[in-house]
């Protein structure tokens, strides 16, 4: 009878131990946040080299994001200062006989900063080229490019509306009505946009011979509640002279 309280005294003491060794804290004295503390502690010096690795990653990455960070941002400093000057060579005024040399400097411009920003100016100063040549197709190509860049639905919209106007002027309709189905995926909260962009949509579809799809959608267009909005007024009757002179 001893001998096994002995043995069952032995166990439990056996036992403790165990769970000490494997529960350091099993016995530990003190609030839940000094226990959080003295495990996290506890963790890293069991595993220092994982808890060290890890460090170094971290490390490595955020000093590789701000070298990249101020490395773009020089290359923005740069990038503006050549186009100040670049504007200064008489090539690139509107109406220089060699618009094609002003176009490869651009594009010369643009290879050296591959930046947005960079790729936005030479853009705009192509757009400024071909209108005043009046070379309407590459202004609308442009205009397309412009509209890839930006973010902001309203300028899209704007920019992709005017490459649509540009490539139907060009006879360059089923382009031209690509545009206008991009600007229609974009959320068009404004009447007067909507019926600008679906008057545009039913010419392009009467030119492309879709006569009965541009007749739906004039229906749809007369049907727009203008609001006593004289302007949308002004495109409805354009709408019906449109038919008039192409039945």
């Amino acid at each position: 009878m001893k001998q096994r309280i002995f043995r069952k005294k032995t166990h439990e003491k056996s036992s403790q131990i165990a769970k000490e060794v494997y529960d350091p804290f099993a016995n530990f004295q003190g609030s839940p946040y000094e226990l959080f503390i003295a495990k996290f502690f506890y963790s890293i010096r069991k595993r220092w080299k994982f808890f060290l690795t890890f460090v170094i990653i971290i490390s490595i990455i955020g000093l590789s994001y701000v070298i990249h960070k101020i490395y773009l941002e020089n290359l923005e400093k740069k990038a503006l200062l050549e186009f100040e000057e670049l504007q200064k060579n008489p090539v690139l005024k509107p109406g220089a006989a060699e618009i094609q040399v002003a176009i490869e400097k651009l594009d010369k411009y643009v290879k050296s900063y591959p930046l947005d920003s960079a790729k936005k100016r030479a853009i705009i100063k192509k757009i400024q080229l071909y209108e005043y040549k009046q070379e309407f197709e590459k202004a609308a190509e442009q205009y397309e490019e412009l509209a890839k860049l930006v973010q902001y639905p309203d300028l899209k919209i704007n920019l992709l509306y005017r490459a649509a106007i540009y490539f139907e002027n060009s006879q360059k309709y089923s382009r031209a009505l690509t545009n206008i189905e991009e600007i229609q995926k974009l959320m068009i909260n404004n009447n007067l946009i909507n019926v600008y962009v679906l008057y545009t949509q039913t010419r392009l579809l009467h030119k492309l011979g879709k006569k009965e799809d541009a007749k739906r959608l004039a229906y749809k267009i007369i049907e727009i509640d203008d609001l006593e909005d004289s302007e949308i007024k002004n495109i409805k009757l354009q709408v019906l002279g449109f038919f008039i002179h192409n039945p």
